[in-house]
């Protein structure tokens, strides 16, 4: 049904639509009366149900979405034409239990607009838990481990990876941004990519993304307890070039060291300068780290043109266009 299409039924004959096509058989005019928790579990019933049975391509969550909504982040109505059931003057026309339906729907479908497009959303309105997508979050961690609404998980699990990958973004923590990125099932052989394309069921897939999430917390807590400067916990990971299990002495010695001369010799430096000095300061840089790798690292680390190479020379860029030092070390 496209949006004109629907543009041409009144609220009735559209909400009686949607309760045929969607919701056959679940009982929703009785539970438009529901409250509470109970109201809670048929709306996280229905909306793993939909997310996991098709409308042709898309998922029905979509299809449901789709009837109301845009895909922006907000919940934003079409700007030509909006559904009937979304017009204050069409609603109306309708008696109050098919307006009681009509509020539990649109509760379904704004969870299942969330879910399925990847947008944080209220978390102690949706699951009766804190409202924080970090994976700190003891209570959303909880339950998403326990739930039996699988698919919501697969997809709130998702919306975390995808929301942490942006936090880490947004401070340059690229190893931890590509590691999440690129998120791989050892198990399955198979890349995490969007949750509704992934071979790896959905209890195995929220514990990739959930174990991930949780060792680079883990370990930048731990940096945080040993006092190190973010950049220097972050210089020392881009010498790895992934975020590592632990911190080693001679890694640490050398990021210390690129902490202190590009504290020194890169920082400001390249801001209203000519191309020549530009390649000057990042040309003593990449010297620089070339003089650590012989002094603290054993062969084959930080080899020209790595991956790890490219993240210390990104960072001195940064450094050198002003983005830099973070005094203290704290949770991202």
């Amino acid at each position: 049904m496209t949006m004109k299409q629907t543009n041409t039924k009144t609220a009735k004959q559209e909400l009686a639509y949607i309760e045929k096509k969607i919701f056959k058989g679940a009982g929703l005019d009785k539970a438009s009366r529901l409250e509470g928790e109970e109201r809670r579990a048929y709306r996280l019933a229905q909306v793993d149900r939909l997310l996991s049975e098709k409308y042709g391509a898309p998922s029905l969550a979509v299809h449901l979405s789709d009837w109301f909504w845009t895909a922006d982040e907000g919940r934003v109505q079409y700007e030509e034409g909006p559904s009937p059931l979304l017009s204050l003057k069409d609603q109306q026309t309708l008696t109050d239990r098919e307006m009681s339906r009509l509020r539990l729907i649109l509760e379904i479908a704004g969870l299942c607009h969330d879910l399925s497009l990847h947008f944080v959303f209220d978390l102690k309105e949706a699951f009766g838990v804190k409202n924080d997508f970090w994976v700190s979050n003891k209570q959303l961690v909880e339950w998403l481990t326990t739930t039996p609404y699988e698919y919501i998980a697969k997809h709130t699990a998702y919306i975390m990876k995808k929301y942490a990958i942006n936090v880490y973004a947004y401070r340059f923590y690229l190893p931890a941004q590509d590691e999440l990125a690129q998120l791989y099932s050892e198990k399955y052989q198979h890349r995490l990519g969007y949750p509704e394309d992934t071979e790896v069921p959905p209890r195995d897939y929220v514990s990739t993304i959930l174990d991930s999430l949780l060792e680079i917390e883990r370990h930048w807590q731990r940096g945080c307890r040993l006092k190190l400067r973010p950049d220097v916990l972050i210089l020392h990971d881009e010498i790895y070039g992934v975020v590592p299990h632990q911190f080693d002495k001679g890694v640490l010695q050398a990021a210390q060291e690129l902490y202190d001369y590009m504290d020194a010799e890169v920082y400001g430096r390249l801001l209203d300068v000519d191309d020549q000095t530009f390649a000057d300061v990042l040309n003593r840089f990449a010297a620089k780290v070339r003089e650590m790798r012989s002094k603290y690292l054993s062969e084959g680390w930080i080899a020209d043109n790595s991956l790890e190479f490219l993240y210390l020379m990104d960072h001195a860029e940064r450094c050198g266009n002003g983005f830099w030092r973070e005094e203290e070390g704290d949770a991202l």
